[in-house]
């Protein structure tokens, strides 16, 4: 679809609708949102994770709606921690939502390739359900992918095993939601997306969107429960292994085994840091879910005014009176926002470039052809697409 198309699109239908992509790190996330939207989001080699930031995708069309998929970090992301990717996610999505932009559903993607489904695996599933609750399952589709590295008979039979027992997805398939297959092709990607819009009746609001609306503190909620338990949990597992290294300590020592006995202290010493970050994770979660959103705010205030002054330059360049306009003089195409209900577009060309407070976290990027900030989600269209939303 050109881009003069997608705009035409999206100004007779006032909506882009807005689906999640989440999942462990290496599920392929990333790869399927640039295969469908042309987005050129980083991808990562086997387990490393690339995705460190919410990242919204161009807009594209399917079924005749324009759609946008958004990026999300997974739970077991290599560089940073489960309460930062929490509060990431949770300030993007409460944040829209209290500004009146709803998902239209969500796709979670599971490697197929993966021989058993326990621990990281259960455990971000178990996140994820609660961040969405129990009522939007049916707008739900579990993506499995790598479909291409797995013997097809074995991958039906996990298949199966994944839809059939009680600890991995059947509690969900039998609540609505939708387990399908992507190929890594366009083909099956566009199929998955379809069966979203097609089932699109109502907006979809996540469970996690309700509890923060709702004043709940982000610890309140229940994905914010969930994780401060498996911190806990995680946390007496370290514990009793520097229980377990102070004993072999005692023991080399009793023997004269130096070597052994500095081996096991520097043992001890790097499970006591990650001890003491788990420790810190959990205290911060709050104070960290606040410290996100001021951060948002602040960037879309930057971006808003970097905006304005850009566009009254673009004004005076063309001749143009900035205190009241003419759309006739704007050539360029539009690129559509997040939510082109929530205003009305116009099509001025611009560079957008978003600082952050104090030079502390930087937001860089730049809209060749650009809509002016108008309303909330032309604030965040500028700050969210085609580049992204870090955390620093």
């Amino acid at each position: 679809m050109s881009q003069s198309s997608c705009t035409q699109l999206c100004l007779e239908n006032q909506e882009i609708m807005s689906i999640a992509v989440m999942g462990p790190t290496g599920t392929g996330k990333s790869t399927f949102i640039n295969l469908l939207s042309g987005s050129d989001f980083r991808v990562g080699d086997h387990l490393e994770s690339c995705t460190k930031e919410v990242q919204v995708s161009d807009p594209f069309e399917i079924d005749g709606r324009v759609v946008s998929l958004i990026d999300t970090p997974g739970f077991d992301d290599t560089s940073i921690s489960d309460t930062t990717v929490l509060n990431m996610i949770a300030t993007y999505l409460s944040y829209s939502h209290a500004n009146g932009k709803h998902l239209a559903g969500v796709i979670y993607m599971h490697r197929i390739l993966d021989n058993r489904v326990g621990g990281i695996s259960t455990r971000n599933f178990r996140l994820f359900r609660k961040i969405c609750g129990e009522s939007t399952l049916d707008s739900v589709v579990i993506a499995t992918t790598m479909w291409d590295q797995v013997d097809q008979a074995v991958g039906e039979r996990r298949e199966d095993e994944l839809s059939t027992k009680d600890h991995f997805f059947k509690p969900a398939v039998e609540k609505g939601a939708r387990l399908l297959r992507h190929h890594n092709n366009v083909e099956s990607a566009r199929n998955i997306i379809s069966s979203i819009v097609q089932r699109n009746k109502k907006p979809v609001t996540l469970q996690i969107q309700d509890e923060l609306s709702r004043g709940l503190d982000i610890s309140e909620t229940k994905a914010g429960v969930e994780l401060r338990q498996e911190i806990f949990e995680q946390m007496e597992r370290y514990r009793e292994e520097i229980r377990g290294i102070m004993l072999d300590i005692h023991e080399a020592s009793r023997h004269r085994d130096e070597e052994s006995r500095q081996e096991l202290a520097l043992e001890r010493e790097r499970i006591e840091r990650l001890l003491l970050r788990l420790q810190d994770d959990s205290a911060s979660i709050s104070e960290g879910y606040r410290d996100a959103l001021a951060r948002l705010e602040e960037r879309l205030r930057v971006a808003e005014a970097n905006n304005n002054t850009n566009t009254t330059s673009a004004q005076k360049t063309n001749g143009t009176d900035p205190r009241h306009g003419d759309p006739g003089t704007y050539a360029s195409a539009a690129v559509p926002s997040m939510g082109a209900n929530e205003h009305e577009m116009q099509t001025p060309t611009v560079q957008a470039v978003a600082a952050t407070e104090n030079s502390n976290a930087i937001l860089e990027g730049k809209l060749a052809a650009a809509i002016p900030i108008v309303g909330f989600w032309g604030r965040i269209s500028v700050m969210l697409a085609p580049f992204s939303l870090t955390w620093r």
